[in-house]
C-alpha cells in the first residue's frame, strides 16, 4: 500500500466507488504517536477522509 497520496492524484473513495481528486494532504495525530494521513478533495471541500477509505484507481 502507498505511503500516502499526492495532491491532485486521483483516487477513488471506497464507499461510493466515486472517482475524485486529492487537493491536500496533512498527518493528524491521535492518542499516542499514532499517526494518520487525511485529505481534502477537490470536488467535496468541506469534508476529509482518512487513507482508509481512500484506494488507488
Amino acid at each position: 500500500m502507498k505511503e500516502h497520496f499526492d495532491d491532485g492524484e486521483k483516487v477513488r473513495l471506497k464507499e461510493t466507488g466515486e472517482n475524485v481528486t486529492i487537493h491536500r494532504w496533512s498527518i493528524t495525530r491521535g492518542p499516542g504517536k499514532i499517526q494518520r494521513y487525511t485529505y481534502t478533495i477537490i470536488e467535496k471541500p468541506g469534508t476529509f477522509y482518512f487513507h482508509s477509505e481512500i484506494e488507488a484507481i
